[in-house]
């Protein structure tokens, strides 16, 4: 098997599309800074783009959305059996 680089995002930084290729940015934390208003605000530094062709990222969020279904489904599922674990009288 070929060896496969790990990218880690903290977030995306953009998405656009062009001439049918997506890409999208890819940005992790780096520090604080003051906004125009002198508040803090994390600071986002873009590291990398992913670009994909426009058929093969909507497959992709698609892949995404069924994770997440899933990912609601079980947090219901433990709700539910906390729910119950709370209404059984203490041993």
């Amino acid at each position: 098997m070929a060896n496969k680089e790990v990218i880690f995002a903290d977030r995306l930084t953009n998405v656009s599309v062009l001439n049918g290729l997506v890409r999208v940015d890819l940005g992790v934390f780096a520090g604080t800074a003051k906004t125009k208003e002198g508040k803090d605000a994390l600071k986002i530094e873009t590291t990398h783009q992913l670009v994909m062709p426009l058929e093969s990222f909507a497959a992709a969020v698609a892949a995404q959305q069924q994770v997440l279904n899933q990912l609601v489904e079980a947090g219901k599922k433990r709700g539910i059996a906390k729910a119950a674990a709370a209404d059984q009288p203490a041993a």
